[in-house]
């Protein structure tokens, strides 16, 4: 972490020398000269530090060194943002100051403040110089090996080589997972000519059991005798093919091998060995996402016989994807019961000896392993040689796998994965310990906050981009769990397991040097836990009723969160402040919120439900540093939005959701050029956006959810739009630029009598089968059709609506709402190509609806694939099996949904000579069906069921089909 640290301080203290000129104060003489030497000697210490890193878990020495250089460091990020406060209250305080080229001597209150702040700045800097020189003349003693910033790790002496050999005795919980990844080796999935030799990936977290796992796959009897030729690799780091390739040989020539180190001599005897085998390789402990490493083994491996599999274990799902392995095939073990875990402490703890008197408290230290057999086994290893009740209460109360003499033992794969990070990515995991165990993780929230603490660097450009490419390898790690994801497929929030939470305060811990950081403070009351949480992680979530008093202890915050009646007292001094949140104030008053705009260096402001009336101008005075976040919801008695909000011109996000007075938006909005997020939802006056919108050309993110907002005009304009959600369109058409739309798309269609060819045009306009990325799309009819009008021309009509809305073939899910036709458009539906993995039809009226696709025909084909939301049998589909014909149909559709189809009686079955011919599959892959209201329908097509992949069937408020189906099944 220290690298990230003193990486931004020597850009900050260059920064310093250029803002000298810029605002016309100079250091005091030969200040200059020494900040430059800093700058270079900071620059000039990271070339040890990843040594440094990498050994300061194993010599408490180097571990104290590199504490006081993380101290050292916090320090000069602290007296630099005093540097750039000063500076920016002095332009703020004097806007119309004459620019003098330096501070002269003529008597002014502004050149006296510069007097005093670049003494008072020169003063703290040259007395960290004075700590560095000291840490650096230390250093000497450790014989640090130079290095790049980002090497290869040295796997060290914690790495032990895996082997195929597994007491099967031994193993607890893991019966159902065993059977699970068996099935998978054992399906061949089709021909080895079509798919080549299939990868399946156990993925997880260090400790989770994967190679276990594996053992448990490679030596089952199923496995043994479908694969007569099994090889077991240790892969481990780094990944080197020639090791890899003569391993495999030597296992299948019994030990011997050529004796050459030449790659490819050894690859053609592997491609040699293998030609028309089939055989079951396991790499055990993969990390390089090098797909370069991995593709000659790769080709050597591909003469393989039909049905060979390669079995993959990894911390990290970019790894497996790397190698191949199909998101189907990629799996993540489970964690174990408690009672799996106290089986496994107990055979360890109580080998051959009487367990009355330890089960209740041994069951009770099992519930502390979360799940993961390596904490299992290392307690157990531990409770060994504990002979009394009295010391394993002692283990039960202090919950020693916590301390020191066993952390080394429970995290060593997490460790070697954390020192393979960047030294910004092991910031930004260990930051994550700031989170009480088991909360659930905002994403962008989180991102917000490694940027207001300058884990992601000083370059501002894109920075949120770099924020959720972070995140994203840390995911890949198995540092994190529990994803929700929203409409665009983006992780919205995670989890971290306890153990994993307990490795992040692990580093933490062990950098710790108390009181090094923290700063003299003349506070006698804060609670040691506040305390600590300001210092290791200038961070502070506060929800008392009465807000903390300022004092020194909070003065190095970045990062808070209260939840109070009334803003703390001297918040004006928090001039670290980043990241402010102020939700649930009792009455937050214009004056307040001058205090707060104060906070220059804010980047992130939240200020919901806190009765807020007015917002005053100064809210620009946060244009520099600038904000990025401002949000304003909730706030009932807002009823307008200052002009000057157009002057922060940086800002990325902006929401001001459900205020109920607020009436309009100011037109200065359309200033905020770098905007990506508008989110207005839930205010209910506002009736329009300003013109001026169309000159939001970052917008990503357009959001009016209960709202009677139309879609504005200058949204045409808006080409780099992503998502659109909640408006009341009708106008479609202006969708037809905005080809980078993603996720969820709702499509609501008013059709009136004096509108039946503009709706079809306008339809036709918006060219939804150009926009790729949208996964899911609702069509809902809102008829406003008179009865005298002609039954053909309105059914002519939402005919050519469906058929002019036809979407992408990447498109997965569709539903169909209150559909009045009794005929649909199937020229894009019965599309070969579509993706669908979903449909939904609800509200269905007419009882000829399933008839009209009999009708159906495809001129041209033999077969087909129709993935649609109504399915008949194949008289429905006009699908004629013969002997010289194969015919799919349905082949990727999983779920499938009818809802208030009211006038549905039959749903026709196929043939007996279609269920028994081969050749003849429907819904191959369908594993769920739902039907709700469709009352008069009386029976399942059974022989059309019986091709599928049935799993999961529910009937709901349909009276026939649930006296007929009243045992639970369809058969």
């Amino acid at each position: 972490m220290a690298d990230a640290m003193l990486s931004v301080a020597a850009e900050r203290l260059i920064a310093l020398i250029d803002e000298q000129a810029r605002y016309h104060v100079n250091l005091v003489k030969g200040a200059k000269k020494e900040v430059l030497r800093l700058a270079e000697k900071l620059k000039s210490i990271r070339n040890v530090l990843v040594d440094a890193e990498n050994r300061r878990f194993k010599d408490k020495n180097i571990n104290y060194w590199m504490s006081r250089l993380e101290a050292t460091a916090y320090q000069m990020e602290d007296i630099l943002d005093e540097w750039d406060y000063a500076i920016l209250k002095l332009h703020m305080d004097e806007p119309r100051a004459p620019k003098q080229k330096v501070c002269s001597f003529i008597p002014s209150s502004l050149c006296f403040k510069k007097t005093v702040v670049r003494h008072h700045i020169a003063k703290k800097i040259l007395n960290v110089k004075d700590q560095l020189d000291e840490i650096l003349k230390e250093k000497e003693q450790f014989n640090f090996v130079i290095s790049q910033p980002t090497p290869d790790p040295a796997p060290g002496s914690w790495r032990i080589q895996s082997t195929s050999l597994i007491d099967v005795a031994k193993v607890h919980g893991r019966e159902r997972d065993t059977d699970i990844l068996v099935g998978k080796l054992m399906d061949n999935g089709g021909s080895q000519e079509e798919l080549g030799i299939q990868v399946v990936s156990i993925v997880g977290v260090g400790g989770l059991g994967k190679t276990t796992l594996a053992q448990l796959v490679y030596n089952h009897s199923r496995v043994e005798e479908s694969f007569k030729l099994r090889v077991w690799i240790c892969v481990s780091d780094p990944f080197d093919l020639t090791v890899i390739a003569k391993g495999i040989l030597e296992s299948i020539e019994k030990g011997s091998s050529p004796n050459t180190n030449q790659l490819d001599v050894l690859l053609k005897c592997v491609q040699v060995s293998v030609l028309g085998k089939k055989f079951l390789l396991v790499l055990d402990d993969v990390w390089t996402e090098d797909y370069n490493k991995w593709e000659p083994l790769e080709r050597a491996l591909s003469c393989g016989g039909v049905g060979s599999k390669i079995l993959v274990t990894t911390r990290s799902e970019r790894v497996a994807k790397k190698m191949g392995t199909r998101e189907s095939e990629i799996f993540s073990p489970g964690l174990l019961s408690d009672e799996d875990c106290w089986l496994f402490m107990c055979r360890m703890a109580l080998p051959g000896r009487n367990k009355v008197g330890f089960e209740d408290i041994g069951k009770k230290i099992a519930k502390k392993c979360n799940g993961l057999p390596l904490a299992a086994r290392t307690l157990g290893s531990l409770l060994r040689f504990k002979s009394t009740l009295e010391e394993w209460t002692n283990v039960l109360n202090s919950e020693i796998w916590k301390m020191e003499e066993v952390e080394v033992d429970i995290f060593p794969h997490l460790l070697l994965s954390y020192n393979e990070l960047s030294s910004n990515l092991k910031r930004c995991f260990s930051y994550c310990a700031v989170f009480p165990k088991d909360s659930e993780i905002f994403v962008d929230t989180l991102i917000e906050k490694w940027m207001s603490l300058g884990y992601l660097g000083s370059n501002t450009d894109d920075i949120e981009v770099k924020g959720r490419g972070y995140f994203d390898i840390l995911s890949m790690r198995s540092l994190f769990q529990d994803f929700k994801k929203d409409d665009l497929d983006e992780i919205t929030s995670c989890k971290m397991h306890d153990i994993v939470h307990d490795f992040a305060q692990f580093l933490r811990k062990s950098g710790r040097l108390e009181g090094a950081r923290m700063n003299k403070t003349t506070c006698r009351a804060c609670e040691p836990l506040l305390v600590s949480s300001v210092n290791e992680f200038c961070t502070l979530f506060y929800v008392e009723e009465s807000p903390p008093n300022h004092c020194d202890c909070l003065i190095r915050l970045r990062v808070l969160s209260c939840d109070l009646q009334s803003i703390p007292q001297g918040m004006e001094n928090l001039i670290h402040l980043r990241w402010l949140e102020l939700d649930g104030i009792n009455k937050l008053s214009p004056q307040d919120l001058k205090i707060i705009f104060q906070l220059y260096f804010l980047q992130t402001l939240s200020l919901r439900d806190c009765n807020a009336n007015e917002i005053p101008g100064e809210i620009d005075s946060l244009e520099k540093p600038p904000l990025k976040l401002l949000e304003l919801s909730r706030n009932k008695s807002l009823k307008e939005l200052p002009k000057e909000i157009g002057n922060l011109i940086q800002l990325r996000h902006l929401i001001i959701n459900e205020n109920d007075s607020l009436k309009e938006l100011p037109s200065e909005i359309g200033n905020l050029i770098h905007l990506r997020c508008l989110d207005v939802s839930g205010n209910d006056l506002l009736q329009q956006f300003p013109d001026s919108i169309c000159r939001l050309h970052e917008l990503q993110t357009l959001t009016a959810k209960r709202c009677r907002l139309r879609l504005p005009k200058g949204v045409a304009q808006l080409t780099g739009l992503r998502l659109l959600s909640g408006f009341a369109w009708s106008k479609w058409g202006l969708l037809k630029n905005l080809n980078h739309l993603a996720g969820f798309l709702r499509l609501s269609i008013y059709i009136t009598d004096k509108e039946f060819e503009e709706v079809v045009e306008d339809a036709r306009d918006a060219e939804l089968r150009n926009k790729i990325h949208i996964q899911k799309l609702q069509i809902t009819f809102l008829d406003v059709i008179s009865e005298t009008e002609e039954e053909e021309e309105e059914e002519r009509v939402r005919m050519d609506v469906l058929d002019a809305l036809e979407p992408h073939p990447n498109l997965l899910k569709l539903k169909i709402d209150d559909y009045k036709g009794s005929k649909l458009p199937l020229g894009w539906i019965v599309s070969p190509l579509n993706q669908l993995r979903e449909g939904q039809a609800v509200r269905l009226r007419s009882p000829h609806f399933l008839a009209s696709i009999r009708k159906t025909t495809v001129p041209g084909k033999d077969s087909f694939e129709w993935n649609g939301i109504t399915i008949g049998g194949g008289d429905i589909l006009n699908v004629q099996s013969s002997s010289n014909t194969n015919v799919i149909a349905f082949p990727k559709l999983k779920k499938l949904k009818f809802s208030f189809c009211e006038n549905w009686t039959e749903w026709e079955d196929i043939t007996e000579e279609e269920e028994e011919c081969a050749g003849f599959q429907v819904m191959p892959c369908l594993t769920e069906l739902e039907i709700i209201l469709c009352k008069r329908l009386t029976a399942l097509p059974h022989r059309l069921l019986r091709k599928t992949s049935l799993k999961t069937f529910n009937i709901s408020r349909s009276t026939e089909l649930l006296k007929r189906y009243a045992n639970g099944t369809w058969e």
